[in-house]
Formats: structure tokens, C-alpha cells, sequence
């Protein structure tokens, strides 16, 4: 449970909280944290690797988040097939 006297979140799973497809409620405590460091002009990290297209459009369906997760699932297919 995270509160007031939290010092410390330690995300796991396969979506990180610096993922571009992180949207779930506890991502807004790695955002305020952002923003307020020197890091805050910089873009949440998108998928560049085919692991990384693959964790997002997981994650993008398991949201329900079909549509989104559907283009996902595209672009890592054609990637997954093209750039070997």
C-alpha cells in the first residue's frame, strides 16, 4: 500500500512505470517524482526492442485497450517477421 509515509516503490512486472504503455494508477507516483527531477523534459521510454513491442501490446489488451493493442500487436508483428 503506498502512503504518505512511503519512502520507496519498487515496481515489478513487465510494465515499468518509465514505459510510454504504463498507464495503471500507481505510475502517478513515478510521474510527480519526474517531474519534479531533472529528468522531466525527457519522454517516457517507448518500445524499441521486440521484447519491448511485445510487453506493450500485451499490456495495451489486458487494459482493454483493444484498438491500441491491436496496432501494438501490428507493428511488433511486422517487426517481428521484417527485421531479423
Amino acid at each position: 500500500i503506498i502512503n504518505d509515509n512511503t519512502i520507496l516503490i519498487h515496481y515489478t512486472g513487465a510494465t515499468k512505470p518509465w514505459h510510454a504503455w504504463a498507464n495503471y494508477p500507481s505510475v502517478i507516483y513515478y510521474k510527480n517524482a519526474r517531474l519534479n527531477s531533472p529528468w522531466k523534459d525527457f519522454p517516457a521510454k517507448d518500445a524499441r526492442t521486440i521484447v519491448e513491442f511485445k510487453k506493450r501490446y500485451k499490456h495495451l489488451l489486458v487494459q482493454g485497450h483493444y484498438f491500441k493493442g491491436l496496432l501494438a500487436g501490428s507493428a511488433y508483428l511486422y517487426r517481428k517477421l521484417f527485421h531479423k
